[in-house]
Order: C-alpha cells, then sequence, then structure tokens
C-alpha cells in the first residue's frame, strides 16, 4: 500500500485558533475561574498550592475549549496571579519547580470527570474515522466536513485529537470513499 500524503485540512490561523491555550481578558478570567462546590471539593484533594493553582488553570482552560494544555506557570503569569487573589488571597506569583506528569494526568482525569468527557483514545479514533466517512458522503468538502466532525466530538464529549491525527483519518477517510 503506498502511503498517502496528508491533507491540508485549514489555514495555519485557524490550527493555531483551535489549538491555543486561551488568553483571558479580565471579563473572561472572572468566567472561567467561577468554580462550582464540586470542583471546588475536588480542588481540595490537592496538598500544595502549586498543584491548586495548576489544576485551576486546566480546569478554566478545559471549560473554555474541552482541550488540555502544557503550560508552565510562566507562560500564564496573568492567570496565576489572579487565581492566587481570587482563592488564596495572595499576590506573588512566583512557584519553584513543576507539577509532576503523575499529577497532571490525575488532574486531568478529575476534569474529564466532572465534564463527562472522556479522553482521546486509539477506539475511539477506528468509530470516528467510520462516522468520518459518513460525513464525508454528506459533506464533500474538507473544511465543512472538519466542522462536523468538531460538532460530533463536542456532542459526543471527545477530547478533539491533535491535528495530524486528524489529518490523518481525514486522509484515510479521503481514501477509502473515493475508492
Amino acid at each position: 500500500m503506498i502511503p498517502l500524503k496528508r491533507i491540508y485540512l485549514l489555514p495555519e490561523a485557524e490550527i493555531t485558533d483551535l489549538y491555543a491555550r486561551p488568553l483571558f481578558n479580565q471579563d473572561e478570567q472572572r468566567l472561567y475561574f467561577e468554580m462550582s462546590q464540586g470542583e471546588l471539593d475536588k480542588l481540595s484533594q490537592f496538598g500544595t498550592l502549586k498543584t491548586k493553582i495548576y489544576f485551576i488553570l486546566q480546569l478554566a482552560y478545559f471549560k473554555t475549549k474541552n482541550q488540555f494544555f502544557t503550560f508552565v506557570f510562566e507562560d500564564v503569569l496573568a492567570d496565576v496571579a489572579y487565581v492566587l487573589a481570587k482563592f488564596f488571597k495572595k499576590t506573588d506569583p512566583i512557584f519553584q519547580g513543576s507539577i509532576t506528569r503523575q499529577r497532571i494526568r490525575q488532574q486531568k482525569q478529575i476534569i474529564l470527570s466532572l465534564f463527562n468527557y472522556q479522553d482521546w483514545s486509539v477506539k475511539q479514533a477506528i468509530l470516528i474515522e467510520e462516522h468520518l466517512c459518513e460525513l464525508l458522503r454528506y459533506y464533500p468538502k474538507g473544511h465543512d466536513t472538519f466542522r462536523q466532525l468538531l460538532v460530533y466530538l463536542d456532542n459526543q464529549k471527545i477530547v478533539i485529537p491533535t491535528y495530524r491525527c486528524l489529518q490523518d483519518m481525514f486522509t484515510r477517510a479521503f481514501a477509502k470513499e473515493s475508492d
């Protein structure tokens, strides 16, 4: 079988917009950093200030885009300062070290369960690719199909995969549908 060249789904600006970590203004900070009692209960299981803040940040970013982001505190100082002031009545946004991968995975699972979401998996990729073939029959233009797939993922409460993964799925689906 000849390997297929990845198709181009979106312009660079749209890819960036889709996958970029949210940048909040003050009104958005007030909105997305608001926490329910269930979220506050989950927060209480973390011991250090650093892990609590990381959890609050990931939670707010997930509320915004239903995705997870890799970041360091230095990249999100405005959000850290807001969270420190709102939840901990502190003003010094300086932290040493980083959060462990294990703790990040634990927080991710908690956030997924809070919103009844599923993380992307290979098992889902097979089912989604089948659905993608169906979508291509109704929306033959790749961009339209892509938008419909995002709606489907949102409705099914599945975290969107990487852009490369989507490209590969679309490439295979277009090849199947053109046979």
